[in-house]
């Protein structure tokens, strides 16, 4: 027992002996409270844009809002029938428990007010112009503490000064372009983005785009709200090249007749007669059109009088109330119109009144283009 209790002494002072001296410290008090609804984030700024170097292809120079324009982003619709484009929805979202690194960030879409069935009935509880929702991801990578790296700050604080020298973005009450800088650059607040595609059918006008936050105590933010224009450009195509009257007799109203099959052969196709193809016209735009058209006068030209020696009429679909007479050179518009994304049959008259002695071909250009026709509630 004797050499047991002093080996245990012999321990202690070991021990003691190596304890080094001690400096001066400061005590101070900390606080921490968990609860259950935490404060609610914060959606400070939000912009949409395509993903191109000019960012928004409706307003490339960023003009707009100088003629008193709202701060919101221009897209042009592709004008290529089934084509989609890509836009991306970003925002600046913070929370004093989190920072920037919430739980969920998303955007609620709108159709503009004014757009037709079926975009105006969707039976979705948002309200029946809801178009969809768009989760975000946020556009950093955080290390474990919720530290967020020099680069990534960079990056977004850079697409955000972008947005903002572009007039597209969009900021909370009290808020400005310095204070969420500052916050970028510290790591308490971080960029979110989303992307979603929007037809070439979509209608024209305002879309409201509703940003809200969750964090992770299910605290929701207020919605931060604006709209992007996608702008109303009215377009039609057709599938053919050439058109072909054959033979004709002077003063003899001659048709050839349209079709709703439309021809997707990518050579130029003649339509006419004895030709296989007939004549059919398509919306691709992002509003209903009108049809317009206007001919050349083939060589026929005119009297001493200005009489015109040759004729035309047209008309979309079947009904002769929708009819058009016209002469060589002037532009006209069929009273009727296609919806989105709709096609009919065009046909297309000649009547010839007098000829050049000796000559029997004749050739010209027809154009055709067309005209906006608003959006109506119910049709």
């Amino acid at each position: 027992m004797k050499k047991i209790l002093i080996m245990a002494v012999a321990f202690i002072v070991m021990i003691t002996m190596a304890i080094p001296a001690l400096a001066a410290t400061s005590s101070v008090g900390s606080q921490v409270t968990i609860t259950s609804a935490g404060n609610a984030p914060i959606v400070k700024i939000k912009w949409e844009q395509e993903p191109l170097a000019s960012m928004e292809s409706g307003d490339p120079t960023h003009v707009m809002y100088k003629t008193g324009s709202p701060s919101n982003s221009q897209f042009n619709p592709p004008m290529v029938k089934g084509a989609k484009k890509a836009i991306d929805y970003y925002a600046v979202v913070t929370d004093l428990e989190e920072g920037g690194n919430v739980a969920q960030v998303f955007a609620d879409v709108y159709h503009p007010l004014n757009s037709p069935p079926p975009y105006s009935t969707s039976t979705d509880p948002r309200g029946p112009f809801f178009k969809y929702e768009i989760p975000f991801t946020a556009q950093v990578q955080f290390i474990p503490g919720g530290i967020i790296s020099d680069t990534d700050k960079g990056n977004e604080i850079a697409a955000v000064n972008a947005a903002y020298n572009a007039h597209l973005i969009t900021f909370a009450n009290g808020y400005t372009l310095t204070e969420v800088v500052t916050e970028l650059s510290k790591g308490t607040a971080v960029l979110w983005k989303g992307t979603a595609l929007i037809d070439y059918e979509q209608p024209a006008g305002e879309y409201t785009v509703n940003v809200f936050a969750i964090d992770h105590t299910n605290a929701t933010s207020a919605a931060l709200v604006n709209t992007f224009t996608y702008v109303a450009i009215s377009g039609v195509e057709v599938d053919f090249s050439k058109i072909v009257y054959g033979s004709v007799g002077l003063d003899v109203e001659k048709m050839i007749a349209g079709d709703t099959v439309w021809d997707a052969n990518p050579t130029p196709v003649v339509v006419g007669e004895g030709q296989p193809n007939q004549a059919t016209v398509r919306n691709i735009g992002n509003t209903w059109a009108h049809v317009t058209i206007n001919e050349s006068d083939m060589g026929f030209g005119q009297d001493i009088n200005g009489l015109w020696n040759v004729a035309f009429d047209a008309r979309m679909g079947n009904s002769d109330t929708y009819r058009v007479y016209f002469n060589p050179g002037a532009t006209v518009t069929l009273p009727n119109f296609l919806k989105l994304s709709t096609q009919d049959e065009l046909d297309l008259s000649i009547k010839v009144h007098k000829s050049v002695p000796g000559q029997t071909l004749y050739s010209g250009t027809i154009v055709i283009g067309s005209t906006i026709e608003p959006f109506a509630q119910g049709q």
